[in-house]
């Protein structure tokens, strides 16, 4: 099978671009980050006060399982906010810039 078509094709929009260095790029990601993080804590905000600060402190035995509730809980409400709002953001400064 022999390849009959020899055209170049455009590169998608933002190939080649550094987009980690970018600081508009990176001000919207921390900017929609904390409004995910905001939002997370307002909608959860029961949970929060009510069953994790129990839960949480004073630590308790055996402590393997706290310390895994507790990083569950920064997983749950740290690095998702982060996740979620690092590719909000890129969508946003794409659609904007």
């Amino acid at each position: 099978m022999t390849r009959d078509d020899d055209r170049e094709w455009p590169d998608p929009p933002g190939v080649g671009e550094d987009r980690s260095r970018d600081r508009g790029r990176l001000r919207f990601r921390l900017a929609s980050s904390a409004v995910v993080a905001a939002v997370l804590v307002v909608v959860f905000w029961g949970y929060i006060t009510g069953f994790l600060l129990e839960a949480l402190w004073p630590p308790q035995e055996p402590l393997t399982r706290w310390a895994t509730l507790v990083l569950l809980q920064v997983g749950g409400f740290l690095i998702l906010p982060l996740l979620v709002g690092g590719l909000v953001g890129d969508a946003l400064y794409d659609r904007l810039h």
